[in-house]
């Protein structure tokens, strides 16, 4: 039989621990925080000494030395308070320890002898049957039943003496953690601009899922509400990013990826049009910005909140604007759906390209067509290029569709 929890619901088992190697390493600690001080208060005399002197030389020496004496002490008086709390630490583990284990050997011998000892404990017995009350056997059991109650009870006091050991040595170590979490609190104090990259880092990561919720919505559903908050989202995860950059917080290649992210690579064809086209051109690549976008989604948002008026306003309403919102957007049904999905275009949208390159709708138009081939050209190869990443997706095989194999042409498409 396995032995049970102590009274305070701990497992009883040996204290681990090295104290003798925790003596030295909080030792070594404390030697290490000194060092570090002298080397400080050397380094600070030095850079002093050469304040009148003149020479390339010197000039060089104070440019490395700078302020590192600075962050040299601050370091040292981390480390110099912090080895003596492990000493102290090793010295409580090195009392306890020999207890506590021997508390624990002691419950050991006690429950084998428990467990091994013939008799029933309180409850698990029957009634004794009337006609053997009395008899031998009768009370060899009774016997054998209360002298197993006694090695139970053995081994509860025991086990209640484990306890005492552990809470003795919890406080020890309790008081360690604290000693050491408040050292370290008033030695690391994060400024400002530590605070603003925090908040800058946790941002980016919450625009990266809503980017990626919008790019499903924006297949499924589209229209300019959700168009005006993915150019949102593209205009903020840039602006972030620039400023990791700034902070020495991301890369080039991030940065160049964050700009790749707003330039609206189908929309080039427009910078062939003269300088309405190239305005447009700007006006694509900062969506956000673009009175139009917000006329678009304004005017359709209060068609859906009539909608949803009309309809009686509460879950009936909220209903009613959800399909005419999918309806509004999908003319064509499943159709609009599809090709947005293989061109990132609906249905209208892919007509009046493909009118526009003809010259069908408009007639003949030099820098129409050109435009409009580009982005029939540009819509043809980035759809399948990301039809083949949202299958590699879609099939459990992620990072292994095109952009996987040359994350630079996906980044552009």
């Amino acid at each position: 039989m396995v032995m049970p929890f102590s009274p305070a619901g701990r497992g009883i088992c040996d204290l681990s621990g090295d104290a003798a190697t925790i003596r030295r390493r909080g030792n070594e600690i404390t030697s290490l925080g000194n060092q570090m001080i002298d080397g400080a208060d050397f380094l600070a005399s030095l850079a002093e000494q050469t304040t009148e002197q003149r020479g390339k030389a010197v000039e060089k020496l104070r440019e490395i030395v700078g302020d590192t004496h600075v962050e040299l002490r601050r370091a040292g008086r981390m480390y110099q308070p912090t080895g003596p709390v492990l000493v102290s630490y090793a010295t409580s583990l090195a009392e306890a320890q020999p207890r506590v284990n021997a508390a624990v050997t002691e419950c050991r011998t006690l429950w084998s002898a428990y467990d091994g000892a013939p008799g029933l404990m309180p409850g698990e017995r029957g009634p004794v049957p009337d006609d053997q009350e009395g008899t031998p056997e009768a009370e060899e059991q009774a016997d054998q039943d209360a002298a197993k109650q006694d090695k139970y009870e053995a081994f509860i006091a025991q086990a209640r003496i484990f306890d005492s050991e552990i809470d003795t040595w919890e406080d020890a170590f309790d008081t360690a953690v604290s000693g050491i979490g408040d050292i370290l609190d008033g030695s690391i104090e994060d400024g400002f601009w530590d605070d603003v990259d925090g908040f800058v880092a946790g941002t980016l990561q919450v625009l990266q899922v809503i980017g990626i919720i919008v790019a499903i919505a924006g297949i499924i559903i589209g229209g300019p509400i959700i168009a005006l908050i993915a150019g949102i989202v593209g205009v903020l995860t840039l602006a972030l990013t620039i400023y990791q950059f700034c902070r020495s917080d991301t890369g080039m290649t991030e940065l160049i990826l964050a700009i790749v992210g707003v330039i609206p690579f189908g929309s080039m064809g427009k910078l062939f049009q003269g300088g309405a086209g190239r305005l447009a051109f700007l006006g694509d690549t900062f969506m956000a910005f673009k009175p139009s976008s917000w006329t678009a989604a304004i005017s359709q948002g209060q068609n859906l909140t009539m909608i949803s008026r009309f309809a009686g306003g509460g879950f009936s309403g909220l209903l009613a604007g959800g399909r005419e919102f999918l309806t509004m957007n999908n003319p064509a049904g499943v159709g609009d759906v599809m090709t947005r999905l293989m061109f990132g275009k609906d249905v209208k949208g892919l007509t009046g390209m493909i009118d526009a390159m003809s010259g069908g709708a408009n007639g003949f138009c030099n820098s129409t067509t050109i435009a409009a081939g580009w982005e029939f050209a540009y819509t043809v190869i980035s759809g399948s290029w990301k039809l083949g990443d949202k299958i590699a997706t879609w099939t459990g095989n992620g990072g292994k569709g095109p952009s996987g194999s040359v994350p630079w042409v996906g980044a552009v498409l």
